[in-house]
């Protein structure tokens, strides 16, 4: 009976001292971003979203949802030097670099760097682990727009992962 109750004590003890490890090796191995800052606006989307316009032969642009769904966009501020950490999004998103130049690395080919310069605009979809960084010397200015399911709470806008490997910047 003793020993039944001594662990029994133990057994919660136990599992905060589990949780705590979970989370540290969770926060350990993610890449979170640091020099950027981002205000964020949310608009539900009433019933289907379902746009096509043809411009000219050749252009054309189509979006389609089906469900409840959020139009969020995101001013995007990054100081020289800032990293945005390796993460993904949890829905397509589009974005507009205003000001400097963006560095995007994907994680399938993490060494491997994309610029965008002011006026460049590109695409992220969910399946897609990037780093983004500020390696210039003007304060990066990026618009970001993305279309993700409606859900309560709110679903985060960046998922923090691991780096990809050791070669990969940060």
């Amino acid at each position: 009976m003793r020993w039944m109750l001594r662990h029994t004590r133990l057994a919660p003890v136990l599992g905060v001292a589990l949780l705590t490890a979970v989370v540290v090796a969770g926060v350990a191995i993610a890449t979170p971003g640091s020099g950027v800052t981002a205000e964020t606006y949310r608009g539900d989307v009433q019933g289907q979203l379902k746009l096509f316009t043809r411009f000219e032969p050749g252009v054309s642009a189509r979006i389609k949802t089906k469900g409840a769904f959020e139009i969020v966009t995101q001013k995007i501020v990054a100081a020289p030097g800032a990293t945005f950490g390796w993460h993904y999004h949890p829905g397509e998103n589009v974005n507009v670099v205003a000001q400097g130049t963006l560095s995007l690395y994907h994680a399938k080919n993490c060494t491997a760097e994309i610029n965008y310069a002011a006026g460049s605009g590109f695409t992220t979809s969910p399946d897609e682990v990037h780093l983004a960084r500020n390696e210039g010397t003007d304060t990066l200015i990026i618009y970001a727009t993305y279309l993700v399911p409606k859900q309560t709470p709110a679903l985060p806008l960046r998922i923090d992962q691991p780096s990809p490997g050791p070669e990969c910047p940060l």
